[in-house]
């Protein structure tokens, strides 16, 4: 069922004037540095955007995954450095499954071909590398097939690693570990990973948008010979190269998001993954190459957004993964599939 969209403007407010006035550069570096921004967390709960896409006899809000994908793009426009993908996800998935959420961060496991989980009597077994946030949040969210359980992190073991951004993506052993609650699922693991992509691809567009528009104020301020670097036909070339690949990256995300809000197939998520993956490392290296030393600098807030693009990029699923996803599907679907597939999403025409 489609939001209504009193609702998803009344959740994009609130994060987005919660998370502009809260989000600071204090905080986030503060968090690089270990230091978990609890009052913004409590802030953050406090508003029940966490659980935007929780159905409300489990305690949520009882939005739906577009309201979640649009409070992620305000969140990746102000590197807010909360587990709110994982949380968000994780609720939604276990409060469809009938679980009521607990309060407090949560982290995601998704069970994977190569490292599977398994979810059996009430304790989960196997091991889960590069979760995201593990080590900092209250519970993890297991999704094996069939199933889905909340575990207390005091039930795992956990090795501790820092990402690029200064984020926790940690090893996790499930070893016969309880679980406090746990229920048969709708939610494979291959739809989980496919809505974690598309989770990132939304704040992968928002942390694009923001590059934009710190990097154009900044050619608009930045004096070279006289005038403005703004009015230097190379800099308005590569401002207009980066405009275009952020615009392709928001399209391709919010295609992809209202596709899975009306219960569309997944072509679009591969899709939109895909492009957001292979626009990072243009979006960054054009940012960077136009702000020059300063864009280098730890002082500047542009490695907030630049450092999220590099290491979002690779999270559940790179260019590569889901591009030869696209290519196998194309190809085995036939020729006559390619037009068909290219315009099956209501919002893509």
């Amino acid at each position: 069922m489609a939001s209504d969209n009193e609702t998803r403007d009344m959740f994009v407010e609130t994060a987005s004037r919660l998370f502009s006035e809260q989000a600071t550069r204090e905080i986030i570096n503060a968090f690089e540095k270990g230091t978990w921004p609890a009052d913004l967390w409590k802030q953050v709960e406090e508003t029940g955007l966490p659980w935007a896409a929780v159905p409300e006899n489990v305690g949520g809000a009882g939005g739906n995954v577009g309201d979640l994908m649009a409070v992620l793009r305000e969140a990746g426009r102000n590197a807010v450095p909360l587990p709110l993908a994982e949380t968000g996800l994780g609720a939604m998935i276990a409060g469809e499954a009938g679980l009521t959420p607990p309060s407090g961060p949560l982290a995601l496991a998704i069970s994977e071909s190569g490292a599977p989980l398994r979810i059996e009597g009430g304790k989960v077994s196997g091991k889960a590398k590069r979760v995201a946030f593990a080590s900092v949040c209250d519970n993890i969210v297991v999704v094996a097939s069939g199933q889905v359980a909340i575990v207390p992190k005091s039930a795992v073991k956990i090795d501790v690693k820092q990402g690029q951004t200064g984020e926790p993506y940690d090893d996790v052993s499930f070893d016969a570990a309880a679980a406090s609650a746990s229920a048969p699922s709708k939610v494979s693991p291959e739809r989980a990973l496919e809505l974690a992509a598309l989770a990132r691809t939304n704040q992968m567009t928002g942390a694009a948008d923001r590059i934009l528009a710190i990097t154009t104020q900044y050619s608009k301020e930045r004096v070279q010979f006289g005038r403005s670097i703004s009015t230097f036909q190379a800099i308005q070339h590569m401002l207009a190269e980066l405009s275009t690949y952020v615009a392709a990256v928001a399209a391709a995300a919010r295609v992809a998001a209202r596709d899975a809000e009306e219960g569309g197939d997944s072509f679009s998520i591969w899709a939109a993954k895909t492009q957001a993956s292979d626009a990072a490392n243009k979006i960054c290296a054009i940012a960077h190459q136009s702000m020059g030393a300063m864009g280098f600098t730890y002082e500047h807030i542009l490695h907030h957004y630049t450092r999220r693009l590099w290491v979002w990029r690779r999270d559940y699923g790179s260019e590569s993964y889901w591009g030869a996803k696209l290519g196998r599907a194309m190809c085995e679907a036939g020729p006559d599939a390619m037009w068909p597939s290219l315009t099956a999403s209501k919002v893509a025409t």
